[in-house]
């Protein structure tokens, strides 16, 4: 009632034309992450939100083989992704004194991680949402705290700028298997039947803790922390992910849209990424 009493006194046809004139009324809307699972193996997704934002579908779930997921979140969500492997869940061992359930990315043997972070080594998306357009949302892979798989990351429609743009807001997959080429001393190994199987690749900071590999005290500049041999196995196997913290060689993609695609082996290793971004 208050406000059609304020609207009383005022001519339509001045008001219809300031609202010609205006346009539509952009509504502020959320955004979705289509999460894809293209690994010939289950794989248990998870998400944790930064300070302030909320835990988004209970934090994780199952996604079968050639399976996708869609998740919804606010137009300015802040957080990281990941992928769990290797879970079982209804193991009492993996209940009690919340034992780890996965070999990779475990979040204190739950299945749901409500906002706890997963534990290293796994491989991490990291986003930074905004719902202004012309600030750009940004995200970026991550191999900071290690490698468990590939992910790769792209726009759903495609932005309209053109192919260029197309292909500035794709983070592609890895061109070769990190866990195939992991240095023994980062492996982390699973018990099969024949010989134990590398599940995962520490980063040097989750392997040896120094200053020097984690970018710390003497070390936490851009000038005085510049990669290692370590990361640069993961720099040539993933040339699109950030390999140390101050890794200026990968850039964050910074792309608005409504739609995120997040898919967890994208492709077979060595495969293009223009392929990725037409899956």
């Amino acid at each position: 009632m208050a406000c059609l009493s304020l609207l009383s006194g005022v001519h339509p046809l001045p008001l219809l034309l300031l609202i010609t004139l205006l346009g539509p009324v952009a509504l502020v809307r959320g955004v979705t992450f289509r999460v894809v699972n293209k690994c010939p193996f289950p794989v248990w997704p998870a998400a944790a939100p930064n300070a302030g934002h909320p835990v988004l579908a209970g934090g994780g779930f199952l996604l079968p083989p050639g399976q996708s997921r869609r998740v919804s979140a606010p137009a300015t969500w802040n957080g990281r992704f990941w992928g769990r492997t290797g879970c079982n869940f209804t193991s009492t061992a993996a209940t009690a004194n919340a034992a780890a359930a996965c070999l990779t990315g475990d979040c204190d043997g739950r299945l749901a991680c409500n906002g706890t972070a997963g534990a290293p080594p796994a491989t991490l998306v990291e986003v930074d949402l905004h719902e202004d357009q012309s600030k750009g949302s940004s995200y970026d892979v991550s191999l900071v705290d290690g490698y468990n798989l590939p992910v790769a990351v792209w726009t759903k429609p495609p932005t309209s700028a053109g192919a260029a743009a197309d292909r500035k807001c794709v983070i592609p997959g890895c061109a070769k298997n990190v866990n195939a080429v992991c240095p023994p001393e980062l492996q982390v190994t699973a018990p099969a039947a024949k010989a134990a199987v590398v599940v995962a690749c520490k980063s040097a900071c989750v392997a040896f803790g120094t200053d020097a590999f984690c970018c710390r005290g003497a070390h936490g500049t851009a000038e005085t922390c510049r990669g290692s041999a370590y990361s640069r196995v993961f720099r040539d196997a993933c040339p699109a992910y950030l390999s140390y913290p101050y890794d200026t060689a990968a850039a964050a993609a910074r792309c608005y849209a409504e739609v995120y695609v997040v898919t967890f082996c994208p492709s077979r290793w060595g495969e293009g990424a223009d392929r990725v971004a037409q899956a």
